[in-house]
Order: structure tokens, then C-alpha cells, then sequence
């Protein structure tokens, strides 16, 4: 059975019936961070993310704790480590939205947004994190607002229209688009 970790809305890890809510913190920063970067991700790229108020020596040391601690929460995904980078191996739903994105599967792809990326894994105690956050929501609120348009220009039914019309005026009341569309 594939563990999948759902990144739109709440992030929370789903291993067949079973549903696991991750609260904000580092250990579950660090997983949805590798998560979402979907490959290899070099230890100093990691510590200078989630510690960036620290010298090199302090962050890494945290980054180890951090990964020694992983071990307590029992989660049924696990970090790969090689050398100096670290990745975790798991399907998310931001992955397949964007694979959907690909394949011009615009129904399936709008239906994985569930929410705002990672919501409630603000941290203002780090504007690295911060930053990193804004700029992944912003891209893929751009990415699912395009396909939304995209789709409504396809001629799809009327309350069809109208449901993703009030979706897109729900994320900004403004678009002017979405509001010519319903």
C-alpha cells in the first residue's frame, strides 16, 4: 500500500485507512520540505532552511537531532539519507495535481487542491521558511487558477461553470475573470 502525504489544506500523511494530521514543527517541516522537492536535498540546503539563524555547526547539529527525533513519531514513511542529502519517497497530492497539470487532465488536477498549501505551517519565527512557503503557494495557486480558467473556457456544464467560478472568487474575490464567468 502507498503512503501518500496530503500537502493542500492540513498536511496529513494517509497509509491506507489510516490518517495521520502533522502538527507544525521542524520534524514535519523537514518532511513536507523534502516531500514537496521530490528528490535528493543536500544537508546544508536543509539547515540553512530551517535554521538560518544559526552557524553551520549549530544547524547541522540541529538537522541530526531533528532526524534522531523523526524516529519517536513513528510515521509510516522514512527519510532516505546518501552521503550528505536527504530525500523522502512518498506520493503527494501536489505531485499529482502537477502531473495532471501535465497531461492536460484539468478536472483531475483541480479536484487535488483541497486547500492553501500547507495550511498552518506559517512560521514567522523563520523568514527563509516563510519565504519558501509564500513562493510555493503563490506558484501554485497561479498553476490551479490557470487551469481552473482553462477548463471553464473548455464549455464544461453550467453548474459545473458555476461551482468553479465561486472556487476561483473564493480564493480572490477580486478576479475579474471569475466573476464575468458566473
Amino acid at each position: 500500500m502507498t503512503v501518500r502525504l496530503m500537502l493542500f489544506g492540513s498536511p496529513t500523511i494517509v497509509d491506507g485507512s489510516r490518517s495521520i494530521a502533522l502538527a507544525c514543527e521542524r520534524r514535519t517541516q523537514l518532511i513536507v520540505y523534502l516531500a514537496l522537492k521530490r528528490g535528493w536535498v543536500g544537508r546544508a540546503e536543509l539547515a540553512a532552511l530551517l535554521w538560518p539563524d544559526q552557524q553551520n555547526k549549530s544547524a547541522y547539529a540541529n538537522l541530526r537531532k531533528t532526524l534522531f527525533r523523526l524516529q519517536s513519531m513513528e510515521l509510516p514513511l522514512r527519510i532516505d539519507m546518501q552521503g550528505g542529502a536527504l530525500r523522502v519517497d512518498a506520493d503527494t497530492d501536489v505531485g499529482a495535481f502537477e502531473a495532471a497539470l501535465r497531461e492536460q487532465r484539468l478536472a483531475d488536477a483541480l479536484s487535488f487542491r483541497r486547500g492553501e498549501l500547507l495550511a498552518g505551517f506559517d512560521d514567522d519565527s523563520s523568514e527563509s521558511w516563510s519565504s519558501w512557503l509564500g513562493f510555493e503557494r503563490d506558484r501554485l495557486r497561479v498553476a490551479w487558477r490557470s487551469a481552473a480558467l482553462q477548463r471553464l473556457d473548455d464549455g464544461i456544464d453550467a453548474d459545473k461553470g458555476i461551482a468553479l467560478a465561486t472556487q476561483l472568487l473564493e480564493a480572490d474575490p477580486l478576479d475579474e475573470v471569475a466573476l464575468r464567468a458566473q
